[in-house]
Parts: C-alpha cells; sequence; structure tokens
C-alpha cells in the first residue's frame, strides 16, 4: 500500500454506473483526484453487499467491500439462508471484512436489541471463523460490544464512526482492536476533538461514513469519500503531526485492520 488516503468506511451501493450516469466513476475519479486511493465500500444487507461487490468488481484498483448486515436492516433477512449467501461473500478476494454489523440501543427506529443480537453474534462469528475482520457499529453501548466482542474471541475488529466515552475507547484499545473516527472529529463542539489525540496514533483509522456525516465545511451537505481529505486534515492538525506522516500511519494501520488490501 502507499501512502494515499483510505476512507475506511463509506456507503457507494446507491451510486449507479451505466452508459447513462457514470456516478460511480465519477466519484471515484474525484477520490483520486483529492488524494484518496481506496475505499472501503459497505454494504448494510445481502442485496447491498451484491452490489458493493460488483462496484469493486468494476474498479478493482479502488475498492475494496465489507459485506454485512447492519442492525436496522435485520427485520429484512428472515430466512437463515442470508449466513450461507454471507460466507460465500467473505470467501471473495475483494472483501477485506465482514460489516457492517453491531448493535444500536440509541435509535428507536432500530428493531429491539434482543432482536439485533443474534444477528451481531452470528455474523461477528462468521468473521472470527473465516478469519475476517469485523466492522462494527455500535451506539450507546460501544463498552458492551466490545466485551462481546472478546468474550467470543474475535481478534480483528474496528469500531468504526465511532462517538463513544474515554472509558469504552480505552477499553477497545486494550483488546487490540480499532477505532475508526469520521467528520464528526471536525464539529467544535465534539468531544472526539480531546478525546482522539490522547488514544495511541497506531490503532487510529479515519473514514466518511458517506452519504453521512459531511466534515466541516461541508457539514449538513451529502458527504463523499473525497471529503475524507478534511477529516485527515483536523486529524493530522489535531494530532500535530504533518498530513504525510498521518497518511503513511494510516496506511499501516488500514493493512493490519483488514483483509486483502496488500
Amino acid at each position: 500500500m502507499n501512502s494515499a488516503w483510505i476512507d475506511i468506511h463509506a456507503h457507494l451501493y446507491g451510486l449507479s454506473n451505466d452508459a447513462l450516469h457514470n456516478a460511480l466513476e465519477d466519484t471515484i475519479l474525484d477520490c483520486v483526484s483529492c488524494g484518496v486511493d481506496l475505499i472501503i465500500n459497505t454494504a448494510v444487507s445481502i442485496d447491498t453487499a451484491q452490489t458493493v461487490l460488483e462496484q469493486c468488481r468494476a474498479f478493482p484498483n479502488h475498492l475494496r467491500a465489507a459485506a454485512g448486515i447492519s442492525p436496522f436492516y435485520i427485520n429484512n433477512h428472515k430466512d437463515d439462508i442470508w449466513i450461507e449467501q454471507l460466507r460465500k461473500m467473505i470467501d471473495d478476494p475483494l472483501t477485506a471484512a465482514v460489516g457492517e454489523i453491531g448493535l444500536d440501543c440509541t435509535n428507536p427506529t432500530y428493531p429491539p436489541l434482543a432482536e439485533q443480537m443474534p444477528f451481531f453474534e452470528k455474523q461477528l462469528e462468521l468473521a472470527i471463523q473465516t478469519g475476517t475482520t469485523a466492522v462494527v457499529h455500535s451506539r450507546g453501548m460501544e463498552k458492551q460490544t466490545a466485551q462481546i466482542c472478546r468474550s467470543m474471541g474475535a481478534s480483528k475488529v474496528i469500531f468504526h464512526c465511532f462517538t463513544g466515552s474515554r472509558e469504552a475507547a480505552e477499553y477497545i484499545i486494550e483488546n487490540g482492536y480499532y477505532i475508526s473516527v469520521s467528520g464528526i472529529i471536525t464539529y467544535k463542539n465534539s468531544h472526539l476533538r480531546d478525546l482522539i489525540p490522547s488514544l495511541p496514533i497506531d490503532k487510529l483509522l479515519i473514514e466518511t461514513d458517506s452519504p453521512y456525516l459531511a466534515p466541516v465545511p461541508y457539514r449538513g451537505k451529502k458527504n463523499t469519500p473525497a471529503m475524507l481529505v478534511q477529516t485527515a486534515k483536523e486529524t493530522a492538525r489535531l494530532f500535530k503531526i504533518e498530513e504525510r506522516d498521518l497518511a503513511e500511519i494510516l496506511a499501516k494501520n488500514s493493512v493490519t485492520a483488514l483483509d486483502k488490501l496488500n
């Protein structure tokens, strides 16, 4: 891997790429022009995982896939056939992670936690069995989710778009897991601005979570992977290091944290 920026978590499955509308290709060209060389294209369901993999096959030099079922979409997967479908996707050479998977107890629009838990545990077990990194969505129970990962024996976990407490962050890192930060770190009132620079930089990753959470000065607009540069610049400033040094560190972290990036 080179030292260009890597967007560790973005959702591109909504972008088309056909003869009439090349939104995906345009997005990738825009990224490359900004120095974002690789995007982990992340699914939230079996259907979107299939789309994500098709997109990765079309642009293998700039996309890798994360295939999984988000806690928000578990009710779309009542038949356990999804387990074998996901297993096959994980085996694909372009799949770098199982994700996003996880737990959310803060958003009332999500299914009840008791329904989320079996999906999370089954997918985490798949990640463990296949030796694949798990990309975890966790809101309101970051430490508890990390404890589940530890108790199940997961060794490769990324807590994406981290917004939790210092206690949770320290527990995550103590267990060898990674924390990924989004454009939220550019928001002036975010507690992450004090928290993140105090953590070990070798456990840090950055992401856009596009099309959500656009960084300053684009806050409130549709986010794109090219906007990762704004998050990277602010992260470098907060750590008081040169941007090129941060890019090199994050590239090394990404290769360690994820599969099939070499």
